[in-house]
């Protein structure tokens, strides 16, 4: 799978290495993957506006949120699509006392895993998602976003 990152909103431009930490961090997560989906994923880093849009015209739920995955019907060359929030996001990065950039590489790949199929309905494939996450994330010095948070 390869990514084609979108920037819709100019304030993620403010964030130097975004992209390229984003880009590195998911292909680290779909290397530990035993096959994962063939194509171009989209990652939209948008504003809470546009998200919200999405997220009331797709789930029913009138408000922002921080990443929102849209998986497409397995077909070969198109995984689907990830929105990132940029306020909700950067809200969530100040409250939480971390670099917005690795919060914003910790949902892309929360994100991607559901486009490959992972989910947090039940315990064991929760633990199993955030284990892989942490791991992942850890490998780029980024600290366990489970340690003292809930799931997004």
């Amino acid at each position: 799978m390869s990514l084609d990152i979108v920037i819709d909103d100019p304030a993620w431009e403010a964030e130097p290495g975004l992209e390229a930490l984003i880009t590195d961090v998911v292909g680290a997560g779909l290397a530990r993957l035993p096959a994962p989906r063939a194509g171009e994923a989209v990652i939209l880093l948008t504003d809470d506006q546009s998200v919200q849009a999405l997220n009331a015209r797709f789930r029913g739920k009138d408000a922002p949120t921080n990443v929102l995955s849209f998986p497409a019907p397995e077909r070969e060359g198109y995984p689907g699509d990830v929105a990132l929030a940029f306020g909700v996001c950067a809200r969530e990065a100040e409250a939480a006392g971390k670099p917005l950039i690795h919060h914003a590489a910790h949902l892309a790949l929360h994100g991607v895993l559901h486009l490959n199929g992972l989910d947090h309905e039940e315990e064991l494939a929760a633990r199993e998602m955030e284990r892989l996450e942490t791991a992942v994330l850890a490998g780029f010095g980024i600290a366990d976003p489970y340690a003292a948070t809930v799931s997004p």
